[in-house]
């Protein structure tokens, strides 16, 4: 049975960065470390670093005992073997599990998870979802994705594989999505698309801030510029950043229809700029959903940041590791 004084490392892996902590049951970060994932380089020499990383972190754990090693992955993930399914930036990855290397490694029990089931449960546990019995968090960031949480417990669906939230289409001649289907959510209204529809309207020649902001180089603009320009009231900034929130709120809409949440927390990078999207966002909402449903709209902004996952991925570590004993 896990102790107060116990500790479980938890790890993110993505495609630009890999993150590492050890936490304790309290959900307090006792300490943590990081390194660029360099997904361009083999995944041998990644894992390498990996483990390092880990290494360093489990000779500084004294006399506390290591109940096991989560990982938040950027994928699919099958919740039994922890393979990997296709994830989307991290190449040469796919039907890959971390599992026996670690396990063998560190002599820990494994386990591993989607990072925005993770993110979910760690916004439940410790964060603006405490209390919460239904809530869906969404995380938009590069893509879209999502995690459950009915009844209190984490929706994994028959085969763990439920939330792929970005992937609900909201226009069926929409653009193609890596994912085989049109029209996407995280085609819309993802960081990534903010900044591709950006960079489209400043190809055919409109004028904006964004391109100052760019350094007059096109490929330079992201979803961030984006945000900073539509603040400081640039027509193009503006028009794009309603036209994202239009897009997220039609697929919050599609959701609250759907599972008659308590709660909608949202995270991920994107979220760092609600204040100015917010408004936008929710005047979509109400304008769509359904009627009776109007007046139970909770759509709100995580509090975790980068660290929901961390905690979500601990959380699940000390409910296995209880369940077990």
């Amino acid at each position: 049975m896990a102790t107060r004084e116990d500790l479980c490392i938890a790890m993110d892996l993505g495609g630009t960065k890999m993150r590492v902590a050890l936490i304790d049951r309290t959900g307090d970060l006792i300490q943590r470390d990081s390194e660029p994932t360099l997904a361009n380089q083999s995944r041998e020499q990644t894992l390498e670093r990996l483990t390092s990383i880990i290494t360093r972190l489990v000779s500084s754990t004294g006399d506390r005992k290591l109940v096991g090693i989560v990982a938040s992955l950027a994928s699919p993930v099958d919740p039994v073997t922890g393979t990997m399914n296709n994830p989307p930036n991290l190449p040469g990855w796919d039907n890959f599990s971390l599992k026996p290397l670690l396990e063998a490694t560190f002599n820990l029990p494994f386990w591993a998870a989607n990072d925005a089931t993770l993110g979910a449960i760690g916004e439940h546990a410790c964060g603006i979802g405490q209390g919460i019995s239904n809530l869906l968090y969404i995380t938009v960031s590069t893509g879209i994705g999502g995690g459950i949480i009915v009844n209190g417990s984490p929706f994994l669906g028959s085969r763990g594989f439920a939330g792929e939230l970005g992937h609900m289409s909201i226009d069926r001649n929409g653009p193609s999505c890596a994912c085989g289907n049109r029209g996407c959510l995280e085609m819309f209204a993802s960081g990534t698309a903010i900044a591709r529809f950006a960079r489209e309207r400043l190809e055919n020649g409109e004028t904006s801030l964004i391109l100052e902001m760019a350094g007059k180089d096109i490929t330079n603009v992201n979803s961030k510029m984006v945000m900073e320009a539509a603040d400081r009231r640039d027509p193009l900034g503006v028009e794009l950043i309603e036209q994202f929130a239009r897009d997220l709120g039609l697929g919050l809409v599609n959701l609250i229809h759907i599972f008659d949440p308590q709660m909608i927390i949202i995270g991920g990078g994107v979220s760092q700029s609600s204040r100015t999207y917010s408004a936008a966002l929710d005047a979509t909402i109400r304008s769509n959903v359904i009627p009776h449903l109007k007046e139970h709209i909770n759509v709100v902004t995580s509090v975790l940041g980068d660290d929901a996952s961390l905690l979500g991925a601990a959380t699940l570590a000390f409910q296995r590791v209880g369940r077990a004993g």
